[in-house]
């Protein structure tokens, strides 16, 4: 069955903090996820199961990508692959330059995706994560530039 991508809603925050919850150690609480923040938020979906989210915030033409998991039955098949490109696309057209986010140090799984898109390490951020406490790589990718 094919996948599809779209904006999130209202109606999708339980399957989404249920995500939440089974995929960090620390999961955002339920107040976190309000409706201000569905606006560049995106979920994948294969019929009537969210299978994954991402969540952006934008500032002009900068992105941060602040929030981003596959269900743990769903991971290692493609689907983070593809939400994170195809959102990526969706962002760049509406004239987003630069992209960030923050990444344990220990999750190499997901370093390797974000290089596979374009992304480089920045810095780092030291102590950013609790449960267990650990170092943040901080990590950005620049637009590629359109052409007509």
């Amino acid at each position: 069955m094919l996948c599809e991508i779209r904006p999130m809603r209202l109606e999708d925050l339980p399957a989404v903090m249920n995500i939440e919850r089974q995929v960090f150690s620390l999961p955002w609480p339920p107040e976190a996820f309000n409706a201000s923040i569905l606006k560049d938020s995106w979920v994948i979906c294969q019929g009537e199961e969210l299978l994954g989210y991402i969540m952006y915030h934008n500032v002009l033409d900068e992105s941060m990508i602040i929030n981003f998991a596959i269900a743990p039955d769903h991971q290692r098949r493609g689907h983070g692959k593809h939400l994170l490109e195809r959102t990526l696309d969706i962002m760049q057209q509406q004239d987003l330059k630069t992209f960030y986010l923050d990444v344990r140090v220990s999750n190499v799984t997901a370093q390797r995706l974000y290089r596979l898109h374009g992304f480089e390490v920045l810095g780092r951020r030291k102590n950013y994560y609790s449960q267990p406490e650990e170092d943040a790589i901080v990590m950005v990718r620049h637009a590629k530039p359109v052409t007509p």
